[in-house]
């Protein structure tokens, strides 16, 4: 079995791999930290056997996109030996065969990618046996020097982790300009694109949360909420729980901004919503929805406990409008 995986593994990195063969090389390493130290082999013996060509890195190229493309998650897999090679030919061949101009390579890191698409969820087992899951659309990222020194993954979207101790290791996520660093611990990180704050809600353990120009350290059952346009920073103890509803199948919010729940539904359905508030005051809402509901029902809830109402909009999605 393994003969086979390795030449499917000559095959991606020669660029030859077609959509079927990477998949099959994504779920061989994510199997065990094991595996992925045998493909890393596997690269380097590669590496001493054939050095790429531009047809190859431009077809390696179109294979990791094709990778990208995956409806459940996607896992962008660098191979380091492709940077090695391209570095060497951009200094020591700087002209082609039949005198055609290299083309700018640009080096890029290792780096290991894993994403859901909207309305969906799933699990991550990180190299120290850290486990995160990952709400809909988002995405978590890392490096593989992981385990040398500080373990740094970066997140869009939102995350529930449930962080490994390991003396010496601290545990750091970047999300929007700012970083939360842990030493073993539950919480909750939410920092979706297009919403107006950055939270963070902590269960067990202890973590800090800071950018350039704060530092802020929290305890059990306290909620953090930041808004890095208005430079405003909030944090309470509050139900923890409610922010890791997700996990469970339903969305909790109490108290919640209208706007910011409107803003919420969107980032995990996908779907544009609009709000014309007609200079309202900011109404709260207290409301417990299903994770699977359709973007319809969930308005229709709203508008029935709120003076609201929606429509589709002409241009796609939905426009939601304060009576």
């Amino acid at each position: 079995m393994n003969e086979s995986l390795k030449q499917l593994c000559i095959s991606y990195f020669s660029g030859k791999a077609d959509e079927a063969d990477s998949a099959r090389i994504i779920e061989f390493l994510h199997e065990s930290p094991e595996n992925v130290a045998t493909f890393r082999e596997w690269e380097k013996e590669w590496r001493q056997t054939e050095i790429p060509t531009v047809p190859q890195i431009r077809a390696y190229k179109k294979t990791k996109n094709r990778i990208g493309s995956r409806q459940a998650m996607r896992y962008a897999i660098v191979a380091a030996s492709i940077a090695a090679a391209i570095a060497l030919l951009a200094i020591f061949f700087p002209f082609w065969k039949g005198g055609e101009p290299a083309e700018p390579l640009i080096l890029e890191p290792n780096i290991f990618s894993v994403e859901t698409r909207h309305c969906e969820q799933t699990k991550v087992v990180l190299p120290d046996s850290t486990v995160v899951w990952l709400n809909a659309a988002s995405r978590l990222s890392y490096s593989d020097d992981y385990m040398k020194g500080t373990r740094k993954v970066s997140l869009e979207g939102e995350g529930f982790f449930d962080v490994k101790s390991l003396p010496g290791h601290d545990f750091v996520v970047e999300l929007g300009g700012n970083e939360i660093t842990v030493h073993g611990t539950k919480f909750d990180a939410c920092a979706y694109p297009g919403e107006s704050a950055v939270e963070a809600a902590l269960l067990e353990g202890s973590i800090s949360f800071s950018n350039p120009t704060l530092h802020v350290e929290m305890q059990p059952g306290e909620i953090l909420s930041y808004n890095p346009d208005k430079e405003k920073l909030l944090k309470y103890a509050g139900d923890v729980k409610s922010k890791t509803s997700w996990l469970g199948g339903t969305l909790v919010y109490s108290s919640t901004g209208l706007s910011d729940l409107l803003a919420r539904i969107s980032s995990l359905s996908g779907q544009k919503i609009s709000y014309i508030n007609h200079g309202k005051a900011e109404r709260s809402i207290t409301i417990i929805l299903n994770i699977k509901e359709s973007v319809p029902n969930i308005l229709d809830a709203i508008s029935s406990i709120c003076p609201v109402s929606w429509k589709v909009s002409e241009g796609g999605g939905y426009v939601v409008e304060t009576k």
